[in-house]
């Protein structure tokens, strides 16, 4: 029995079915944005996708994260700057200042600020906010980086207010790596070339490079060793990719029910 791929889908965005309105399929990759990161395509077989921007080159099959070091920052401590300049770090605000070096225009853009407070340090701790366009280090203040929210601040922060960043799970995304780019966002189904948009899979039966054979309905997760690959689960501590649906060779490609990633 065949079944026609049409695509309806909560979003209708993308694919080649009904309610399509962006014209890029999952095949296709788009040197300008056909939709919003992020944005979401479902399939009636359990198929899952999202929209995503590269940071580098990619291959098909290949597990995906952000860019860690450009999308993410450590908790840090004492660089929220006090209300000066139309910048407030005040409970109603939606827009404040950061003393942080090096920033490009909107590296943190859909991001989420997360106020991370250790012991007796600072207030609003616990809360998260997504950050809706951030300026160059110094645009308006020397040595600052302008901040926007999507949405007000609920409880205000102090210059002692331990912050950190979490980066957008589809923005900046290149080949996962254990050791560095490690928050697992989805699946390439096809090669990306570094600065184009596209669908990554979120959910669903995915294709995926394997790194060692592989048995048949086996817990998977990142490979130790090979960017965008998955091994053997053979810890605790590493967060399950999914299961497989067949044995696979040796450094061949596996079918992968994904579990544990954002659908």
């Amino acid at each position: 029995m065949s079944y026609l791929n049409r695509n309806h889908i909560t979003n209708r965005i993308g694919g080649d079915g009904d309610g399509a309105r962006t014209g890029q399929g999952i095949y296709e990759e788009s040197s300008t944005p056909k939709a919003a990161i992020g944005d979401k395509l479902e399939f009636a077989d359990g198929r899952v996708f999202r929209y995503g921007y590269t940071a580098a080159a990619i291959n098909a099959a290949e597990l995906v994260s952000q860019d860690v070091s450009a999308t993410c920052l450590v908790e840090t401590d004492n660089i929220v700057i006090a209300a000066a300049n139309g910048f407030s770090p005040a409970a109603g605000s939606t827009k404040l200042q950061i003393t942080l070096a090096s920033i490009t225009k909107d590296q943190y853009a859909g991001a989420y600020l997360q106020i991370a407070n250790d012991g007796g340090d600072g207030t609003g701790e616990g809360i998260q906010y997504r950050i809706k366009s951030n300026s160059a280090t110094g645009f308006t203040t020397s040595g600052k980086v302008d901040i926007e929210l999507y949405d007000p601040i609920k409880v205000a922060l102090t210059t002692a207010s331990d912050i950190a960043i979490t980066g957008g799970l589809w923005y900046n995304v290149r080949a996962a790596t254990s050791a560095t780019d490690y928050i697992i966002s989805g699946v390439s189904p096809i090669a990306f070339t570094a600065n184009y948009y596209g669908w990554f899979q979120t959910a669903g039966v995915a294709l995926i490079s394997s790194d060692g054979a592989l048995a048949i309905g086996v817990n998977c997760t990142l490979s130790d060793s090979d960017a965008g690959h998955v091994q053997l689960k053979d810890a605790e501590t590493e967060p399950l990719v999914g299961y497989t649906t067949y044995a696979s060779d040796d450094d061949a490609h596996v079918g992968v029910v994904l579990q544990g990633l954002v659908p």
